[in-house]
């Protein structure tokens, strides 16, 4: 770390190549996890995802959202790499990802567990 400003507390060598670490590092990708667990709805899904695969059916039932609306959730949730789908028949069918999962730990945790 660039020791340009007085610190009123030095900083010792390993606390300085973290922090540089973390300048350098590019903190998108966490970012927009983050961004895309921020709704209520999606945090839902996840947290329903979390007992199994579930069809878009069932998705909207729990969340109460139109067909429409669900879809740009998903969207945004597949995106971040949190959810994946696949197609049985005429179903859709939604899961966790190993992403998805660890997202869903630090729901449950912080929520207190369902």
């Amino acid at each position: 770390m660039n020791e340009q400003c007085i610190n009123p507390y030095p900083l010792t060598k390993e606390v300085s190549e973290a922090l540089d670490l973390i300048k350098a590092k590019d903190s998108k990708a966490v970012a927009d996890v983050f961004h895309a667990i921020a709704d209520p709805a999606r945090v839902k899904i996840i947290e329903a995802l979390g007992h199994r695969e579930l069809c878009v059916c069932v998705l909207v039932e729990l969340t109460g959202l139109q067909y429409s609306a669900l879809s740009y959730h998903l969207k945004q949730l597949k995106d971040a790499g949190l959810i994946a789908s696949k197609k049985e028949g005429t179903y859709l069918i939604y899961k966790l990802t190993s992403k998805g999962r660890s997202f869903q730990k630090l729901i449950l945790r912080y929520d207190g567990g369902a």
